[in-house]
């Protein structure tokens, strides 16, 4: 498979299991306070644009990288496409639910999110964890080679 091919398979998911979750939670609602619509989601356009650069700038780290010795970012393509998926589910369901984005994952300090927030930050991380390795592994693989 390829990267863009894994993307999208994350992104896919990531997508299917933010809408099907708050399908469930909408249609399962145990009280008046168990779900919360964020009325300010954010332009769609703008999460599109952003969705986009974060593609362009993962492409872009991955060919310096590949300068550098450090191979495909398989992990940073898995968490791009599940980072992506949560950014646009959030922004198209702003137009399936006309009261707003259902956030029902209550956390602490009042907060109440939906699968996509949590994507969007394993997204986030997941693409900075995976560059830091591949970067390391880089690095040792030098070390021991010039080594020798």
């Amino acid at each position: 498979m390829t990267r863009a091919g894994v993307a999208l398979a994350a992104f896919a998911f990531a997508i299917a299991l933010d809408v099907a979750t708050k399908v469930y939670a909408v249609g399962h609602a145990a009280g008046p306070d168990a779900i919360v619509y964020n009325d300010r989601p954010g332009n769609l356009v703008v999460r599109v644009w952003v969705s986009l650069l974060t593609l362009l700038v993962i492409y872009v780290l991955e060919q310096l990288g590949r300068r550098r010795g450090f191979g495909p970012l398989w992990g940073a393509w898995v968490a791009v496409g599940v980072l992506v998926g949560g950014t646009l589910s959030n922004g198209v369901s702003s137009f399936l639910w006309r009261s707003g984005v259902p956030d029902f994952i209550h956390v602490s300090g009042g907060w109440v999110w939906n699968v996509a927030d949590f994507e969007i930050v394993f997204g986030l991380l997941g693409t900075a964890a995976a560059v830091v390795v591949a970067a390391t592994l880089a690095y040792v693989r030098g070390r021991v080679v010039s080594r020798g």
